[in-house]
C-alpha cells in the first residue's frame, strides 16, 4: 500500500512537471521570421512629354515664337535616395514651310492637313515643307531633398542639334524642377516645369520654357 501511494504521488509529480512545461512552452513567444528587405532599385529609365513655348532665333527660320510638342527619354542610376545621375535626349518639334528655295522656313506655313490629290515632288529640287527638331542629348542630374520621392531638382546639359531645317550643332542646357510620387514599387510618376536654351554660335539660339509629364519604370 505504501509503494502504491508512492508511485502515485510520483506519476502526480510527474504530471504536474509536464503541465507546467507545456505551459511554458505555450506562452514562450514564437520567433517571427525575419521580415525580407525589400529589392533596391537602382537603375530607372523614363519617358517624357508636354508642351513648350520655343523662341527661335537661327538661320534658315523667321525670327518667331510658338508652342510645340516637346518630348524627352532618359536614363538613369540612384546614387543614394536623394542624388540621381544619368543621361538623356530632349526635342521639340515643329512643322515648318516656305513658299521658295531661297526663303526662310516660317511655322505658320506648316500644312494644316494631308493631300490626296497632289502628285509627288520631282527628284531633287527644294524643301518646302519640313519638321524642324531641336535637340539636346547629354548627361542629367537630379536632387531630392526629402526622399526618394517627392520635390526634385534637376539640370542637364551637352549636344545641341537642329535638324529638319538645317543640320547645326551647339551646346544646350535646361533646368527643371518638379513633384515625383511612386505608383508602385517599380513605377514613378511625375509633373515638372523647367526651361532650356541652345545656342549655336554667332549669334543663334532658342530658348523655351515647358511643363510635362513623365514616367519612371524602375530596376
Amino acid at each position: 500500500m505504501r509503494i502504491s501511494l508512492l508511485v502515485a504521488s510520483k506519476l502526480a509529480l510527474l504530471a504536474t512537471l509536464v503541465t507546467v512545461s507545456a505551459s511554458a512552452a505555450e506562452d514562450a513567444p514564437v520567433d517571427a521570421p525575419p521580415p525580407v528587405p525589400a529589392k533596391p532599385r537602382l537603375f530607372h529609365v523614363g519617358i517624357s512629354g508636354g508642351v513648350a513655348y520655343q523662341t527661335v532665333r537661327v538661320p534658315m527660320v523667321i525670327p518667331t515664337a510658338y508652342a510645340a510638342a516637346t518630348l524627352g527619354l532618359h536614363a538613369g542610376y540612384n546614387v543614394t535616395d536623394r542624388l540621381s545621375i544619368g543621361f538623356e535626349v530632349s526635342t521639340i518639334e515643329k512643322n515648318m514651310g516656305r513658299g521658295g528655295p531661297f526663303q526662310s522656313f516660317d511655322p505658320g506655313l506648316a500644312p494644316q492637313a494631308g493631300c490626296n490629290n497632289c502628285e509627288p515632288p520631282p527628284f531633287g529640287g527644294w524643301v518646302k515643307n519640313t519638321t524642324a527638331v531641336f535637340g539636346t542629348l547629354g548627361p542629367r542630374i537630379e536632387f531630392s531633398p526629402f526622399g526618394k520621392d517627392g520635390l526634385y531638382l534637376g539640370a542637364a546639359a551637352g549636344l545641341a542639334f537642329l535638324w529638319g531645317v538645317d543640320s547645326t550643332y551647339g551646346f544646350g542646357g535646361a533646368g527643371r524642377v518638379g513633384y515625383r510620387v511612386r505608383i508602385a514599387d517599380i513605377l514613378g510618376l511625375a509633373v515638372e516645369g523647367g526651361a532650356q536654351a541652345q545656342a549655336f554660335g554667332s549669334g543663334a539660339y532658342t530658348t523655351a520654357p515647358y511643363g510635362m509629364v513623365y514616367f519612371r519604370p524602375y530596376f
